[in-house]
């Protein structure tokens, strides 16, 4: 498509809202570039792909959170001579694993939603690289002990190198005479070294290398000296560990590399997926439909209906939600959106191909013509529209528009010629499947040659069937568009009692700019006035007469499908409020059950909390007992397990990483999670720096 006429249309915005709905980075990547064009039959089976996904998404959860680009990262890392990061490999795993998860709810129905179940088959999976990071990658991010039989042997070593220095150094600390010479309680781990705080007048009392110092120099960070060759030692078994460690990455990361090419094409496939949600998601908010598109080879056939600029629908519910504190569930905002940004109807095809459209300043003609464009654009985008059902778009060869004031200092180009070239570039590279909008048609330039040149334009146009609409000034542009059998009038209506425009388009009659009325409204003296409408009714008398009269009667019949569509809405609302009470209904009842279930955990854990202490009393019973005092332990875990917050807390805890942060009610302390044991239901956590043990039922994610 045309790029000048993409920039001065804002296709961008569209890229921006769909952008927004898309749920992961590779989706708000994609939707970002998406452009308009292509041929018929994938225009279309994106629309359908899209219709299906709305349809899906109002009965199913579509799983597209956190896929990324992993493919390019790991590529980058290796070609700068670093292997992939843990956390960037289990990012891998985590876009494989959630490519499975998506294939199947796309495949769920295939009658149902048989676009949606093709894009679902063509998700590869490729299970020895997402096996082979998991045998080698914990859900932490970290290299996993069991990895390679070497890393567990050295990770072994290292823990029990580590722990034979924790102790000799504790044994240290309890030393009176060391004590009086320390900075601080504790060690210091440092550089990997285990550390002493030393005062600086007391360096003498711990015999050591010094190995760090505080930025003041009150305190020498020393190695006693009877633990240098050991924290050596350390050093040594923690450089073969990372060695050990990269060997491993490296050999992943060549796996990645290895498995480049469907990596990319599952990416793809997801980042697809994931914009179509979001068309999805798009239309549903806003009530977008699905256009029909008309064949290349049929005729050029555009129909718009009920059409709105989707940008000024995406602003107007903004306030709206914002105005009201809605949290955009939305039917109450919408409707809102809908009567504020007003609609159009348009058709060009079937003999009619140019629409001069004509009214004052300040009217909408601008907004028309960017309306009409985004609504093609969208439609051969593959993106729903924002128009009411019957609409139709055709499959155009290209769109050009020409809009807005353009002049330009550097190249010194007026308004006018800055039209003007791009008119030519219209003229160079158009055809009869194009579609043109221009807007102010011949300003910027003596009335009188511009509306010749104008008028040769259109003739140009009307004889080489192309199609467009156009806006204009111009009272003989007016009476073109009436001599010309392939050419119409439309005009923006104007309220002549408040001078204010309506923003409606009116096909089929031509627009008056009502300067008189306005001149006379604020005050610019009768006579004046008086000599300027003589001198037009003597120029245009009848003319003028006739467009007077029929925009009356137009005036009398929009009063009465006014009145009608407030009927319509009315009714709307009484069926909206029965909907409303059938959900309050519903609301009440969940709430009933939420309160049976909380009672119900209440009482089971008021039953522990008397039960478990006697089971403690029981530790001590003859052996031969001891296995069903066990059994009952466990009978009594499992019942509290299976509570709804005991539901809520078990899949809270196995969601936790390495860094999260969860309160332990029994320590009354926020801790920082460092590994979870879903095996063993244990959770160690950081308590004041020291490594500590508690069991899943001992952390909340509530601080009391």
């Amino acid at each position: 498509m045309n790029s000048h006429a993409l920039r001065v249309l804002e296709y961008d915005r569209v890229r921006e809202i769909l952008a927004s709905y898309a749920m992961s980075p590779l989706g708000k990547a994609l939707a970002g570039a998406l452009e308009p064009g292509g041929d018929a039959a994938t225009i279309e089976r994106r629309l359908r792909e899209a219709d299906e996904m709305r349809r899906l998404t109002a009965i199913a959860r579509v799983p597209l959170r956190g896929f990324k680009d992993v493919a390019t990262s790991i590529r980058t890392l290796a070609e700068g001579g670093r292997p992939a990061e843990p956390e960037l490999l289990w990012d891998t795993v985590e876009l494989l694993r959630g490519a499975v998860a998506l294939r199947e709810v796309l495949k769920r129905e295939p009658d149902e939603f048989p676009e949606l179940a093709a894009l679902g088959e063509g998700i590869a999976d490729v299970p020895e690289l997402r096996e082979a990071i998991e045998r080698s990658i914990d859900t932490e991010g970290d290299v996993r002990d069991d990895a390679t039989p070497r890393l567990a042997e050295l990770r072994a070593e290292l823990r029990r190198k580590r722990e034979s220095i924790r102790e000799r150094i504790t044994r240290r600390l309890a030393e009176p005479k060391l004590q009086r010479a320390l900075q601080a309680e504790g060690i210091k781990f440092k550089n990997d070294r285990y550390l002493l705080p030393v005062r600086a007048e007391h360096r003498q009392a711990v015999p050591g290398v010094i190995r760090d110092r505080s930025q003041s120099g009150a305190t020498l960070y020393i190695e006693p000296e009877d633990l240098v060759v050991e924290g050596d030692a350390l050093l040594a078994l923690i450089d073969d560990e990372r060695a050990e460690v990269r060997r491993i990455l490296w050999e992943l990361t060549r796996a990645v590399l290895a498995a480049e090419a469907t990596l990319r094409a599952v990416q793809e496939a997801v980042a697809h997926v994931d914009l179509t949600c979001a068309k999805a998601r798009f239309a549903a908010d806003y009530r977008l439909t699905t256009p029909a598109l008309t064949d290349p080879d049929e005729a050029f056939d555009l129909v718009l209906r009920d059409a709105r600029h989707p940008y000024l629908m995406w602003l107007a519910r903004g306030r709206a939600e914002s105005g009201d504190g809605s949290s955009g569930e939305g039917r109450a905002a919408i409707d809102r959106v809908h009567e504020e940004v007003v609609p159009l109807d348009i058709s060009l095809g079937n003999g009619r191909r140019l629409l001069v459209v004509t009214g004052p300043n300040t009217g909408g003609k601008t907004v028309a013509l960017k309306t009409i464009g985004l609504c093609v654009l969208m439609g051969v985008s593959g993106v729903p529209v924002p128009a009411a059902e019957g609409s139709r778009i055709p499959m155009i060869s290209d769109l050009f528009a020409d809009i807005g004031d353009e002049q330009s200092i550097e190249q010194s180009l007026s308004t006018f010629s800055s039209h003007l070239t791009h008119i030519r570039e219209i003229l160079a590279t158009g055809d009869a499947r194009a579609l043109v909008l221009l807007d102010e048609l011949g300003a910027g330039t003596d009335p009188i040659e511009g509306a010749a040149l104008a008028t040769s334009l259109l003739e140009w146009f009307d004889r080489s069937s192309w199609h467009g609409v156009i806006t204009t000034h111009l009272g003989s542009l007016k009476e073109f568009a009436f001599r010309c059998d392939g050419a119409e009038n439309a005009s923006m209506q104007f309220d002549p009692v408040s001078l204010k425009p309506t923003f409606r388009m009116v096909v089929g009659l031509p627009g008056v700019s009502h300067a008189l009325e306005i001149a006379r409204r604020l005050g610019v003296p009768g006579e004046i006035v008086d000599e300027a409408q003589s001198a037009i009714d003597r120029v245009q008398g009848p003319s003028r007469e006739v467009i007077e009269k029929m925009e009356h009667t137009h005036r009398r019949m929009e009063r009465e499908r006014r009145r009608m569509e407030r009927l319509r809405r009315r009714a709307q609302g009484e069926r909206r409020a029965a909907e409303s009470e059938r959900e309050e209904a519903r609301a009440e009842r969940d709430a009933w059950r939420k309160e049976a279930e909380l009672l119900a955990d209440d009482v089971i854990r008021s039953a522990r909390g008397k039960i478990v202490p006697l089971l403690e009393k029981l530790k001590s019973v003859p052996k031969q007992h001891r296995a069903v005092v066990d059994e009952l332990r466990w009978v009594v875990e499992l019942l509290l397990a299976e509570t709804p917050l005991g539901e809520r807390r078990e899949a809270f805890v196995r969601s936790l990483k390495k860094e999260d942060e969860v309160f332990v009610p029994k320590f009354g302390e926020k801790c920082k999670v460092r590994k979870v044991n879903k095996t063993n239901r244990i959770v160690t956590v950081l308590l004041n720096g020291i490594p500590t043990e508690v069991g899943f039922d001992d952390v909340s994610w509530v601080e009391t």
